[in-house]
């Protein structure tokens, strides 16, 4: 089989050192091309349909890396494209990776309107990881349907006990933030598995599918910021109606939105609720616990429930400022390394080598490399 994998110059790409410490990448995508994908639906009726009128993902768009980057769509391919656990191991290999935590890499599921056929893509694209990555030895995260709860429900029954099943994958979005009830019998059983919710970016390509607005017109707004402001929305939502209260074992990664706004919100969320906390005793689960306050700071839910993927890093080339940031947004506590592989944001694990902040402290830079993905993934 021919290896879907560019070669990286990784002289240039990965310091040497690297190779010397043991690096978790907890956003690494993998992409089955759409033929083999459809081949693991189960339902003829979604099938015909997936195969004959729309495609695997169909989505309505206007917007996409095209009109920012050469390489167009290919800019979600720049680093090749693993199909099969070798295009991982041979990635990995010249990024100074030792555990990847693969997903299926169809980040615009989330975007698609009909939610059987959405159901059947899940399905599909669970059981194709389960044949080509989990059963060679390989990580995975299994894909979570956010738009039917029950059936995310029966997913995790079907699949979360699977060995090499480490985690849950699923999208952040403004329409319908995680902090709904709706969602506490898939909280239960991710508690009860022992798995954390890894959310990835979704909900924002043109037309807009969030509240953000349409007069946005460069990919560094749509990319660099949208996802950020949808991750924030989520991370509060989530702490302000006593997600954490109710399950306070369960652990949230956000994927790819950025992760500086932490000591903005920790101190605004603090400030904004010590000032007006009443009103979180008619949000619904205090309602029905009959609690009238949360049972901690806001700030300290942030810190015990989340973490924060790195990439892109953006980490200020001052080592002074560096440390400073990286203290202020509990970055030894809440983030945890990712590459963002194979797209054209690419993340090597360079960061941690170049500069100051890391190289001068061991334990910070074993920390986010694999320390804080270690305590919330069973590998």
């Amino acid at each position: 089989m021919t290896s879907s994998v560019r070669r990286l110059d990784t002289d240039v790409e990965v310091p040497p050192e690297a190779y010397d410490d043991r690096i978790v990448d907890l956003d690494f995508h993998v992409n089955p091309m759409e033929d083999e994908l459809m081949s693991y639906v189960e339902d003829d009726r979604a099938r015909d349909k997936l195969t004959t009128e729309f495609g695997s993902t169909p989505v309505m768009g206007k917007w996409d890396a095209a009109y920012a980057i050469k390489e167009g769509n290919e800019g979600l391919y720049t680093q090749g494209r693993a199909e099969h656990a070798e295009d991982v191991h041979e990635a990995c290999e010249m990024l100074a990776v030792d555990e990847p935590i693969v997903n299926p890499g169809i980040n615009n599921l989330n975007l698609q309107h009909h939610p059987v056929l959405k159901n059947a893509v899940c399905q599909a694209a669970n059981d194709y990881m389960l044949d080509n990555f989990v059963d060679e030895g390989i990580y995975t995260s299994m894909m979570l349907p956010k738009w039917d709860p029950e059936y995310a429900v029966e997913e995790l029954d079907r699949v979360g006990e699977e060995d090499g099943v480490v985690a849950a994958y699923s999208w952040f979005d403004p329409k319908v933030p995680w902090g709904n009830e709706q969602f506490d019998p898939v909280f239960e059983k991710l508690v009860e598995l022992d798995f954390p919710l890894m959310l990835h970016g979704s909900l924002s390509y043109w037309p807009q599918h969030s509240y953000i607005g349409d007069d946005m017109l460069t990919w560094t707004e749509i990319l660099g910021f949208d996802w950020p402001i949808h991750g924030m929305v989520n991370v509060i939502n989530m702490i302000m109606r006593g997600v954490f209260d109710r399950f306070p074992d369960l652990n949230v990664v956000i994927q790819e939105a950025g992760h500086w706004w932490v000591p903005f919100l920790r101190y605004r969320m603090d400030e904004f609720y010590e000032m007006h906390p009443d009103d979180i005793q008619i949000t619904p689960r205090k309602m029905e616990s009959g609690e009238k306050y949360l049972n901690q700071a806001p700030s300290e839910y942030l810190k015990d429930n989340f973490y924060l993927c790195t990439q892109p890093f953006a980490l200020p080339r001052n080592s002074g400022e560096a440390s400073k940031m990286l203290d202020l947004s509990f970055a030894e506590e809440m983030f945890v390394y990712s590459s963002d592989w194979p797209h054209q944001t690419l993340d090597p694990p360079t960061w941690f080598y170049t500069s100051r902040a890391f190289s001068d402290d061991e334990d910070l830079r074993n920390a986010v490399l694999h320390g804080n993905a270690d305590e919330i993934l069973n590998i």
